[in-house]
């Protein structure tokens, strides 16, 4: 059901400034999910698998058991030019709270070997599941340099990745489809993208 909420919810959208106390709330999940990463960076179950040409996908779950946040660390290497990670933040009744989700390349505006650029989002959602806010930007040495539609910073690749998962229950039904479970047997998992990128903020 939850998931259900989330697929909808996307389609609508998002509010530049949503209510004060509900983003604060996510801000608080974030520190609770920021903390079991800082205590524990290598306690994580998933997988970390390297291709041919430069390509590799990172799948890192932090489960921090019932009543407690829990993160998931995604990162894709694409074609050896680009990287891309989404972290995302889950409550600690499984509902997800935030997705930070960046890309490094080099600007490709300035050439192949032009300096790195960042394409940054950050989503809020609600513990039902709706998108609260969305801020996205493009930055160079961490610092703000413009919006994510700009000639002048354009990254290796689009923005076309990101897959939320919308409770901790799917982050651990996409880990049995991968690996399977204690008895070898996997279920189906089938990612819903998401082009956040491509959403207007009103």
């Amino acid at each position: 059901m939850r998931r259900l909420l989330l697929a909808l919810s996307l389609l609508l959208v998002p509010t530049a400034h949503a209510a004060e106390p509900q983003i604060d709330e996510v801000r608080a999940a974030w520190d609770a999910c920021s903390k079991l990463l800082d205590a524990a960076p290598d306690d994580w179950t998933g997988w970390r698998r390297n291709f041919d040409g430069g390509y590799a996908d990172h799948f890192e779950f932090h489960d921090g058991g019932d009543s407690a946040a829990s993160v998931l660390v995604q990162t894709w290497l694409i074609d050896a030019i680009a990287t891309q990670t989404d972290t995302s933040c889950f409550r600690p009744d499984g509902s997800l709270a935030f997705i930070y989700s960046e890309m490094v390349s080099s600007n490709m505006a300035a050439g192949a070997t032009g300096p790195a650029i960042t394409r940054e989002g950050r989503l809020y959602f609600a513990p039902d599941g709706h998108l609260l806010q969305l801020l996205k930007r493009i930055t160079e040495a961490g610092q703000p340099v413009a919006p994510i539609d700009n000639d002048k910073y354009q990254l290796a690749r689009g923005c076309g990745l990101t897959a939320p998962h919308a409770t901790v229950d799917d982050v651990r039904s996409h880990l049995i489809a991968e690996l399977g479970d204690i008895e070898g047997t996997r279920g189906k998992y089938v990612p819903e993208p998401l082009d956040w990128c491509g959403m207007e903020v009103e």
